[in-house]
């Protein structure tokens, strides 16, 4: 436990406080929050909320510019469309938990709320989250790839340093799924399709060429084979690209046996464009091993600076 809810065990005198709310249900756990929440509220005054918005960073409106971003997700979404992509319009708020059950980020730094939600932090999880869904209610063809995309503002916990930095940004991405035709035959399906977009995008926007670094990862039971079938496939695949490896076999709870990073050439200088690869969420969700799953992204205020 660390030192703040000490301190704080300490001065309600209730040392299993937390232990007592958690095992409530959910119903009542949100009961507690609103009625917190609004004794909290009805203390404050209009200048309390002007110095709230001065001094809390999650509410600080962006300088970048909003014609030249929302006209940056049109263009990506007419893209995807035009890729066989199907386009989702997410809500602001996600599951409670939707990254951390995960492993990929810890619940700090994600802004929990009441009525079991969470503000959204990270846009390819909920995709998943629909594409299992659709999955489990048979309302996609999963013996052929299926490729869902969105862009989206987000909220995160960290604290990011650096002109341009904000709490809130905006996200572009692209999570696929398909199942296992053994060897490696969806996967490399995949990576295809997300490649080829990013590839596209980058000759039709910027008109220069990607660069590709594969990393290999595990989390495959064959991770080194994996990784070699996936790094000769995508030689094949863009046989003009430059391709680099990293050989680091990283286990990070998050990419599993491969993942990928974009560059663009500019100013003699790699500029990282976005980064992907596969994971393990919906085969999770849906209880089954042969389900894949690819995810990529990218951030939309990084390519208005390019």
């Amino acid at each position: 436990m660390d030192k703040i809810c000490k301190r704080i065990l300490q001065k309600i005198e209730i040392q299993d406080f937390f232990d007592r709310i958690c095992s409530l249900n959910t119903a009542d756990f949100n009961s507690i929050l609103l009625k917190l929440f609004s004794l909290r509220t009805a203390k404050s005054t209009p200048q309390k909320v002007l110095h709230t918005f001065r001094e809390n960073r999650f509410v600080a409106p962006s300088s970048f510019d909003p014609i030249k971003l929302h006209q940056l997700e049109l263009e990506l979404l007419s893209m995807t469309s035009k890729a066989g992509i199907t386009n989702k319009l997410l809500s602001p708020v996600a599951p409670i938990g939707s990254c951390s059950v995960f492993g990929c980020v810890n619940q700090n730094n994600v802004l929990s709320a009441v009525r079991n939600v969470e503000v959204l932090s990270d846009p390819s999880n909920i995709l998943a989250i629909m594409l299992s869904n659709d999955i489990l209610n048979n309302q996609i063809d999963h013996t052929r790839c299926t490729h869902y995309a969105t862009t989206t503002r987000v909220v995160r916990g960290q604290k990011w340093e650096g002109e341009n930095q904000y709490a809130h940004f905006g996200i572009f991405c692209i999570v696929s799924t398909a199942q296992d035709k053994g060897s490696y035959l969806c996967e490399k399906e995949l990576l295809k399709h997300h490649l080829q977009f990013y590839d596209n995008l980058i000759q039709t926007r910027y008109h220069r060429k990607m660069t590709i670094v594969l990393r290999r990862r595990t989390g495959y039971t064959a991770y080194e084979d994996f990784f070699e079938k996936m790094y000769s496939a995508t030689k094949e695949m863009f046989p003009d690209t430059p391709i680099s490896v990293v050989l680091d076999s990283e286990n990070n709870n998050y990419y599993k046996g491969i993942n990928f990073k974009i560059y663009m050439q500019k100013d003699n200088e790699q500029i990282e464009i976005g980064d992907g690869g596969f994971v393990d969420w919906i085969s999770k969700m849906t209880g089954s091993k042969k389900n894949r799953c690819l995810i990529s992204g990218l951030g939309l205020e990084r390519l208005l600076l390019l």
